[in-house]
């Protein structure tokens, strides 16, 4: 295999929402450079990127996929990602990894509400980014519309080449930089005359990116006011520096059916996406490998191997196979390197570049390259590999599942089998969380939404032949006193030999929220032995975590034993166990008047992100679902809304977002505090739960 230098190899992942032709854009890369005889096509099934099977039949990119290619020297590695919302975590994944993105947008339909979404998530990456207008070949493309909504949307766009024709007539670009024409004759871009009719055009855009690559550097600007011109070198030099510093977003145009422009988008990757060598000399902030303490460290081609794996797949045919970016130093198959948990080590599989679905076996993987490892055992997504440095890179950050469905198998017996299938795709997928609670006799299936749940199921049912169903998730209610009541509970039993005989008077009062329960000892003079004590309490431990109203927990409740009897031979631990659940259920079944027995249920606070148009719509539907608005700020064309709501009322609220704020609104949610529920509400689960309990019997 060639070996590149770190300034000849670029990192690059294609971002965007779905239905813009990133994968078809890959696809066209890799026909262009000779790398492919024959364009893969989505359609048939013959990508190179979209290869699984549920890929080819949905037509849709599911997870992460990679394949590289070389123009003029250079080698760039190219990752397509989804575009689905839903599978956004091998977007945030390829950012840790890449020197560049190119976010790709419709020419017939310009920056869309889901552009917005995903663009906003990728600023936080400060990475070089690029707009791409592709589709330039569809019947409705319209580059002037499509240029002139981007300027009104994304501050510091600039045209780095105008097309040439749209739909069917179009033919080629115009390099701003350069001020050439080029077409395509058959994978080579060929020079041709700017069309006359575009003078004008080509004139105001090429302004434009002065302009841009000037603003970028204070030098620049200074030599631009005093020549009003900049040399080539010098508008590579500032549009470099403004795409890294986040302050310019060139915008170029292709049409992947065609590959027009696309080898002119390959050599603006290799002029302007920083190289890997970018990376080096400059700090990288990490942690001392299994602590919480912070570290850095400066890559170096030459300097001890640091490599970061961000993604994990499993293959039918070859196992687990892991990405691995190499940041420093050299990574060779046979060789062993420290794991960033602390305590790991690793020997390095085998080691291969990939081509789709398709392999190539290395040995031997530089610095700044991103290679596939074979069968790696301690290795997980976001471990560090080092040799010769303590140094581990932080964990990835995916967003926090905001839909959870509760699941258990259709065979009874499976749910050991179903959670090992779900914990080994949870290896490739970290973006869900399986939970078990026990309390509430459910496990939770926690994703990003619905297409994700039935995406993991899917694998599942594939992989383990485990099929699963889903019910509504039982919410972790909780159950109260509001006052305070006195009540015997007596257990006697005889039935030949020895009996049983507990007698406790008890107090139930209410604590402060979020004390806890309490038990008090009041007894005087040895009514009730000191040795049955700790059972009375045992016993209103228990009964109180099974729930008295609805089969919740009750919390925040003193148990005061402050008389009762016993009898010499009859008593026992268990008796007195038995006396003081008697009590407390005697209590809440006969003294409610006085306890007034309540329900308490979990309420999260909720961050709500949408355009203006929809304030009235999501104000509406919070306060459908009892919530109740604590604020609201505007970002730019959003509004961000704060509100607190019961986490009853948002079962599926990531659907019913989407769905009356066209794909365009997300929130995020964490639990806030417990609070009463509504009469209504209690009568109900009360209901419920008796009606459960009588079926039971």
């Amino acid at each position: 295999m060639k070996t590149y230098p770190m300034v000849k190899i670029h990192n690059i992942a294609l971002v965007g929402p779905h239905g813009v032709g990133k994968t078809s854009l890959a696809d066209a890369m890799l026909h262009v450079t000779d790398k492919v005889g024959r364009r893969g096509n989505v359609d048939d099934g013959s990508s190179i990127f979209d290869y699984s099977d549920e890929e080819i039949e949905k037509k849709q990119t599911i997870s992460a996929s990679m394949a590289w290619t070389e123009i003029d020297g250079h080698k760039i590695n190219i990752i397509d990602t989804p575009g689905v919302d839903d599978y956004r975590g091998d977007v945030t994944a390829a950012s840790k990894v890449v020197e560049g993105l190119m976010f790709v947008v419709k020419a017939d339909g310009g920056f869309e509400v889901a552009s917005e979404n995903l663009w906003n998530m990728l600023r936080e990456t400060h990475l070089s980014t690029f707009i791409v207008v592709n589709r330039m070949g569809k019947e409705q493309a319209d580059w002037r519309s499509t240029l002139n909504g981007l300027k009104d949307r994304v501050s510091g766009v600039a045209p780095l080449q105008l097309p040439i024709g749209q739909g069917d007539s179009f033919e080629g670009v115009i390099d701003l930089i350069l001020m050439k024409a080029y077409k395509l004759e058959g994978h080579h871009a060929v020079e041709m005359p700017i069309p006359d009719d575009m003078s004008d055009a080509v004139e105001e855009a090429h302004e434009m990116l002065i302009d841009a690559a000037a603003s970028a550097d204070d030098d620049l600007t200074e030599k631009y006011l005093e020549d009003l011109t900049l040399s080539n070198e010098d508008v590579i030099l500032g549009l470099k520096k403004g795409t890294i510093e986040g302050t310019v977003y060139p915008i170029l145009f292709t049409d992947a059916v065609s590959d027009v422009g696309v080898t002119n988008l390959l050599r603006s990757v290799v002029d302007l996406v920083p190289s890997t060598l970018s990376r080096t000399r400059k700090e990288m902030a990490g942690l001392i490998p299994g602590t919480e303490d912070e570290a850095s460290f400066t890559p170096n081609a030459d300097g001890p191997t640091v490599a970061f794996a961000f993604k994990r797949q499993y293959e039918a045919q070859g196992g687990d196979v892991t990405w691995l970016r190499v940041f420093s130093g050299t990574v060779k198959s046979g060789d062993n390197f420290k794991c960033s948990d602390g305590h790991s080590s690793e020997r390095m599989g085998q080691l291969s570049l990939a081509m789709g679905k398709n392999k190539e076996k290395i040995d031997t993987a530089g610095p700044g390259d991103i290679v596939l490892a074979a069968k790696l055992k301690h290795t997980h997504i976001g471990t560090t590999l080092t040799q010769d440095v303590d140094f581990a890179f932080k964990p990835i950050v995916y967003r926090v599942p905001t839909s959870a469905e509760a699941i258990h198998p259709k065979v009874s017996g499976e749910e050991d089998k179903m959670a090992a299938g779900l914990n080994k795709l949870h290896e490739e997928d970290p973006t869900f969380q399986l939970i078990h609670q026990p309390h509430l006799g459910q496990t939770l299936l926690a994703t990003q939404g619905g297409i994700h749940t039935s995406t993991i199921l899917e694998k599942l049912k594939t992989q383990t032949g485990v099929e699963v169903d889903l019910s509504r998730p039982r919410i972790n209610f909780k159950e109260t006193i509001k006052g305070t009541a006195e009540k015997q509970g007596r257990h006697k039993k005889q039935s030949g030999g020895r009996g049983q005989f507990g007698d406790v008077h008890l107090r139930l009062e209410p604590t402060p929220r979020g004390e806890g329960f309490i038990f008090a000892d009041e007894i005087v003079g040895g009514v009730v032995p000191g040795k049955f004590i700790p059972a009375v309490e045992k016993g209103c431990r228990e009964t109180l975590l099974t729930g008295l109203i609805a089969g919740y927990e009750m919390v925040d409740v003193k148990c005061a034993l402050f008389f009762g009897s016993y009898h010499n031979v009859d008593s026992s631990e268990a008796a007195f166990k038995m006396a003081a659940a008697k009590a407390l259920k005697g209590a809440v079944n006969e003294e409610a008047a006085k306890l007034k027995p309540v329900i308490l249920e979990p309420v999260m606070s909720v961050r709500i992100v949408v355009p203006q148009a929809y304030m009235g719509d999501v104000m509406g539907d919070v306060s459908t679902r009892r919530g109740a608005i604590q604020g609201s700020d505007q970002d730019g064309p959003y509004q961000i809304v704060t509100a607190n709501i019961p986490e009853d009322e948002l079962y599926q609220y990531a659907s019913s977002l989407r769905s009356f704020t066209q794909g365009t609104g997300t929130f995020t949610m964490e639990f806030s505090h417990y609070s009463e529920v509504p009469r209504d509400v209690q009568k109900r689960l009360v209901d419920e739960h008796n009606s459960g309990t009588t079926e039971e019997e």
